[in-house]
């Protein structure tokens, strides 16, 4: 798994309302490698939050998350969505089918759920 200080979490956000905390990954277009080298690194990004979640990071780092639900939240500004939306889907269910990370996630050892939200919004620029 990562060590803590690999990951690049764009936002960590407490809702109120929901009592949920959010790891917000921002990433805007347009991509400027290959499809394929942008969603590889999409998903380490992804990979890094599980793993600072699953090993106790976000814990360390904000003691108030213990027990609470996790979200890890892709924002998506300018990239196709067709093709990050598909990625994404395949991502979040079939993280569950990873024995290693099914286990982990099961334990709920620092967090009570990790749930997966991706939105594509408009990026205003002056």
């Amino acid at each position: 798994m990562t060590k803590a200080n690999e990951v690049l979490v764009d936002f960590v956000v407490h809702d109120e309302s929901t009592k949920e905390w959010r790891l917000v990954l921002v990433e805007e277009g347009p991509w400027l490698t290959s499809e394929y080298d942008e969603l590889k690194r999409i998903q380490d990004r992804l990979y890094g939050c599980l793993d600072a979640v699953l090993d106790g990071h976000l814990f360390e780092a904000y003691p108030e998350t213990l027990g609470k639900n996790i979200v890890v939240q892709l924002d998506c500004y300018d990239l196709p969505r067709a093709e990050v939306e598909g990625f994404f889907e395949r991502f979040s269910t079939g993280i569950l089918l990873s024995h290693d990370y099914r286990s982990a996630i099961e334990s709920k050892r620092y967090f009570g759920a990790i749930t997966f939200a991706i939105d594509f919004g408009i990026l205003h620029l002056p």
